[in-house]
């Protein structure tokens, strides 16, 4: 468990613990931030990575994936997990993803979920993530091409 998860985990902990007493926390800088850009500024800087190489590894219209990026318009879940998975990002990192763009959680009990939880974990690109769950017979992840 690395310091950052580490802090997470006890940050998470003390919030619950807040969370039980009489006043909501004012000025508490454990909430995650949920300002968009801010967050994929960080985690771009973070593995060196480029906006323009991450939308398109993910498949997603450029002016769409730019401004799904620096938060001028909200996506859809799907196009949030295209980019987890074109940025290699761990599930923990992606959760936190799905928390700041407020799209739902993955959930290891929903068959699609946990088919994208394993391909997550096991490192599959895009494509790889899309024959894995084609032979599954789940809906792949919609990156807005069909339409």
């Amino acid at each position: 468990m690395t310091e950052d998860s580490r802090r997470r985990s006890l940050d998470t902990k003390l919030m619950q613990e807040k969370l039980k007493g009489d006043s909501f926390p004012d000025n508490w800088n454990g909430f995650l931030d949920d300002d968009i850009r801010a967050f994929f500024d960080e985690l771009l800087n973070q593995t060196g990575q480029k906006k323009s190489e991450i939308i398109r590894k993910a498949n997603l219209s450029r002016t769409y994936g730019y401004q799904i990026m620096e938060g001028r318009r909200l996506g859809k879940r799907d196009y949030y997990l295209l980019i987890s998975i074109a940025m290699s990002l761990d599930l923990k990192t992606t959760q936190r993803m799905l928390a700041v763009t407020h799209c739902g959680a993955l959930h290891p009990l929903i068959k699609r979920d946990a088919a994208i939880i394993f391909a997550i974990n096991h490192g599959y690109d895009n494509e790889e993530t899309y024959e894995f769950m084609s032979t599954l017979k789940l809906a792949p992840l919609d990156d807005g091409s069909l339409k």
